[in-house]
């Protein structure tokens, strides 16, 4: 008889030491989630960061790309300008009036590209994919735009060599 309550104080002992070792492995599994967790927020800093200095640096070649074509365009102006006052009467008006609905034009670009880049300035403040998809569509919409007012003005330019 002697040996069952030396029994069930070896087990209640077991039982004891269990429940600490477990104890011990919960604490130590919620810190290594804690450390996971500071992890993954400083990795989607990071990535955030880095998508943020691309868009901002794709950006920025797309404007000096888009200013470097509207100061070609201006030039070509200036060109076509010089070669209308060499034109005859009634065709001088005919270019004087494209000329000037092609300056138009280019102003209207210049002050769109103005105001795209205030707003993508003030929208990487608070960045998000949104941004991004909304640059990238500006983008094909400003790119098309220039690419026909770049063909409008080869046409002034080609009638008015003829």
């Amino acid at each position: 008889m002697k040996i069952i309550p030396v029994l069930v104080f070896v087990a209640t002992s077991f039982m004891f030491s269990c429940s600490e070792s477990s104890n011990k492995d919960v604490k130590d599994e919620k810190e290594n989630l804690t450390v996971a967790k500071e992890d993954l927020k400083g990795a989607e800093a990071n990535e955030s960061e880095d998508a943020r200095t691309k868009e901002t640096n794709d950006w920025n070649g797309f404007k000096n790309e888009a200013d470097s074509s509207i100061a070609k365009m201006e030039n070509d102006l200036k060109k076509l300008d010089a070669k209308i006052e060499k034109a005859g009467k009634k065709e001088k008006q005919k270019l004087k009036a494209n000329y000037v609905k092609s300056k138009s034009d280019i102003e209207a670009l210049k002050e769109k590209l103005r105001q795209k880049n205030v707003e993508f300035e003030n929208d990487m403040k608070t960045f998000d994919n949104k941004v991004s998809e909304k640059t990238q569509s500006f983008k094909r919409e400003f790119k098309y735009d220039m690419d026909e007012l770049g063909k409008s003005l080869q046409d002034l330019f080609d009638d008015n060599v003829k």
